[in-house]
């Protein structure tokens, strides 16, 4: 019996749980069930919390600690990742809820959830809104 040698293209994909593997004009999908992967895609916070509250609370850090009213969405992006490094802060998502929270930056009205707390200076600075108390509740003032 001879043998013949016939050249065979085969590409896989992993993405979104899924194995993708296609040859030639047939492909086979199967959910790949990865323990922990997906617990560490998903945003944890407190409950009663939201991304807004880290965002407003990492921008009264800065103010507080840097004793400056001006900052950047890096800067807060920075201090918020210090002081959570188990939640998975995405710095995409995080400059947009910057951007969603100042309502005088020009891509203000694209967001739908929206926060009054800064004030855009441009350049991608930023100040506290002159609403925003720095004391927070429960710390005692002198």
């Amino acid at each position: 019996m001879a043998s013949i040698n016939i050249p065979v293209t085969v590409t896989t994909n992993i993405s979104g749980g899924y194995l993708t593997v296609r040859v030639h004009t047939s492909v086979v999908k199967v959910k790949i069930k990865d323990i922990g992967i997906a617990e560490q895609q998903r945003l944890r916070i407190e409950p009663g919390k939201t991304l807004f509250d880290l965002v407003l609370e990492a921008a009264k850090t800065f103010v507080t600690d840097f004793h400056t009213r001006e900052f950047s969405a890096a800067d807060l992006y920075h201090l918020a990742t210090e002081k959570h490094p188990e939640l998975n802060l995405r710095q995409n998502s995080w400059s947009c809820h910057v951007v969603s929270s100042a309502p005088n930056h020009p891509s203000y009205k694209h967001y739908t959830a929206r926060r009054r707390y800064f004030r855009y200076l441009g350049g991608g600075r930023y100040s506290l809104d002159s609403s925003i108390q720095l004391q927070t509740e429960g710390s005692s003032g002198s």
